[in-house]
């Protein structure tokens, strides 16, 4: 992928390029000896992959008019130890000093998370909701992306969909096509500060349809969904549930 603006997005995962080389030489029976990998990669996983961010953000930068003075804010630039003005909380930074120098967290944690941890959020959670949340309620995952993998697989079933909105984190694309569910688009509605479309979401759904993503606040649009919008989402996701 080659973009101009390729100092706007996030550095690429690196490689070595003498050890791909060598390998290289090496599958096709060359330096290194006469075997051949008798594996192959896998299909979806391949698909999944070719969805990503940067070759997104690349597409609409070279899509700015070069004529047009102006400086592009990087604003999918997503990590923040590249701008000095973004500090982790001296409070976050002094706990985990403590914790690595005191010696009881040196193993394994449970996958779910640790039990402080998942009370701590549960307690968090329950300042605003009217069912209390127990802390055996809470799954706690390594960021977005692993929270987002472990949602599909939990709910991938033969012929299953689910349905995403049209604008969404590319992440949730390729993790639905590695779980092999299939994807259904949901509209948003531009000049209603980027509501639902609620009967497209009724025309979509089917016995087959296990669940649907809300992504609120959303990214990339940035509005933050109502609660009477979001009743109304409820009532149509029932309606359709009962259909």
């Amino acid at each position: 992928m080659k973009s101009e603006h390729m100092n706007l997005l996030l550095p690429s995962f690196e490689t070595d390029q003498e050890e791909h080389d060598e390998r290289k030489t090496t599958e096709t029976g060359g330096i290194g000896g006469d075997d051949v990998w008798r594996f192959k990669g896998n299909k979806a996983a391949k698909e999944a992959a070719s969805v990503g961010m940067k070759g997104t953000l690349a597409r609409l930068f070279d899509c700015c008019s070069k004529d047009v003075q102006k400086t592009i804010l990087p604003l999918g630039h997503g990590d923040p130890s590249v701008y000095p003005c973004f500090r982790t909380s001296a409070d976050a930074e002094e706990a985990v000093v403590e914790s690595l120098l005191s010696g009881a967290a040196d193993s394994y944690a449970p996958g779910v998370g640790i039990l402080p941890a998942r009370r701590a959020v549960a307690n968090y959670l329950n300042r605003d909701l009217p069912h209390k949340m127990k802390s055996d309620d809470i799954f706690i995952t390594v960021g977005c992306c692993q929270g987002i993998e472990t949602m599909f697989n939990a709910l991938a079933r033969p012929k299953a969909n689910i349905l995403l909105p049209t604008l969404i984190y590319p992440l949730y694309n390729s993790h639905a096509v590695h779980s092999l569910l299939e994807i259904r688009k949901y509209g948003l509605l531009p000049d209603l500060d980027w509501e639902i479309d609620l009967q497209g979401v009724e025309a979509l759904a089917d016995e087959n349809t296990i669940a649907m993503v809300i992504i609120n606040p959303h990214n990339p649009c940035g509005n933050v969904y109502t609660y009477e919008h979001l009743k109304k989402v409820r009532e149509r996701w029932l309606r359709c549930l009962k259909s």
